[in-house]
């Protein structure tokens, strides 16, 4: 009934390229979205011989649909090979307590019968663009490229993550009544904060301040860094992304540099992408440097591979991706926070003991507060086995990067 498009990558939709993970179906009965969508999803699990549950709800509208997998509800989105935006429909998350745990955007050629899974968004990162774009009525657009990830992120969470790891709180139709909340209750400038902790139980229910390691891992976001490719013979130029998992980076606009600021002695350097190179510089000085052998490029996580950073001080990383040449890759400059706030990897480590509890419970704490120093202690040789810590580290292992 459905075939992989192993015959047909030279197709075109609309002049547009099939991607490469994207399933041709072949059926003689004319089906909507939702049953391209259901289709797709069920021979993707086939081929791939993964033992899931795949449940599709009755509630659908041209816009979107819900599958249940593995006990996690999925509000499927979906819209043609053209768009650059989908809307995504509110009244599922209107829904307290009931509302979906993932959003699986999908491009659908209705006419070819063709599916392609651009990627997903877990609840928190979707409420958190909902708030972001203050939001409001029955549906609102966001770009296709905020879904990251394509069809192996879901599959990654609905087989690793417990289905309670990922939130169903919702979102509450009434979030303009923070304002007056507090105006009526007379709360003072220093009381606000416990007033909006005391709101987003209201809003989201007490569960949203439980720690949820797994969910919150899976969360992480990915750090895109330009980098230029040069056509040859051709004056033209043309980018391409690559992907950091950590060390966080952000563009400095002024200077027009990327800067990792980082408050752990011994940063983890890790990008789901293929790198060909890998080097580590202060002062002009080579410290160290890996290539990527013929037949295998550079991918897992690299733990700070020289001597222990000092507050304050500055190295460059130049990582070049696989697919490229030499002098196409990204500079980016390891900036040490000052001594105040600090960490030493080993002195946290010596802290935690062996007790897998307290490092999970350390690593969550870390996570949203400094991905860096939390990914660091994640990936040490000095945790102790845990199925929780392992299931984190395999999220973070199969993210899908940018290239």
């Amino acid at each position: 009934m459905i075939e992989e498009n192993k015959i047909n990558k030279n197709k075109t939709i609309d002049v547009l390229p099939i991607p490469e993970d994207a399933v041709i179906l072949k059926t003689k009965n004319i089906l909507d979205a939702s049953q391209l969508a259901s289709l797709g999803i069920k021979e993707i699990i086939k081929q791939r011989g993964i033992n899931l549950k795949v449940k599709k709800k009755r509630d659908l509208t041209e816009l979107d649909c819900v599958f249940e997998i593995n006990n996690f509800s999925i509000q499927v989105v979906y819209a043609g090979f053209t768009s650059d935006q989908i809307i995504i429909p509110l009244k599922r998350w209107y829904k307290i307590n009931n509302a979906p745990q993932i959003i699986l955007a999908a491009n659908i050629d209705e006419e070819s019968n063709i599916v392609f899974f651009k990627g997903i968004m877990t609840a928190k990162e979707f409420i958190n663009i909902y708030l972001k774009k203050n939001a409001k009525g029955q549906s609102f657009e966001i770009p296709f490229s905020e879904f990251k990830g394509g069809i192996n992120r879901l599959l990654s969470f609905v087989q690793i993550l417990e289905s309670e790891a990922l939130s169903r709180q919702g979102i509450s139709r009434n979030i303009d009544f923070l304002p007056s909340l507090l105006k009526k209750s007379g709360l003072s400038r220093k009381n606000i904060s416990i007033a909006i902790a005391a709101a987003g139980v209201i809003i989201f229910g007490p569960s949203i301040f439980k720690p949820r390691l797994l969910g919150n891992i899976a969360s992480v976001p990915l750090s895109q860094i330009q980098i230029t490719k040069y056509t040859r013979g051709i004056n033209s130029e043309k980018f391409l992304n690559l992907c950091l998992v950590t060390p966080n980076v952000l563009f400095d606009k002024s200077t027009s540099t990327q800067i990792a600021k980082t408050s752990i002695n011994k940063p983890l350097i890790f990008s789901p992408d293929p790198l060909n190179q890998i080097s580590i510089t202060k002062n002009g000085n080579l410290l160290w440097s890996r290539n990527a052998s013929f037949n295998k490029k550079i991918n897992e996580p690299i733990p700070w591979p020289i001597k222990p950073i000092n507050p304050k001080e500055e190295y460059v990383l130049n990582i070049r991706p696989a697919g490229t040449v030499v002098g196409e890759s990204a500079n980016i400059i390891l900036r040490a926070e000052p001594e105040t706030s600090f960490k030493k990897l080993e002195k946290i480590i010596e802290n935690l003991g062996d007790n897998p509890g307290d490092w999970s419970k350390e690593i969550n704490k870390l996570i949203k507060q400094d991905s860096n120093a939390a990914l660091a202690l994640l990936f040490s040789d000095k945790a102790p086995q845990s199925k929780i810590i392992n299931k984190a580290r395999r999220l973070i292992l199969e993210r899908e990067g940018c290239l």
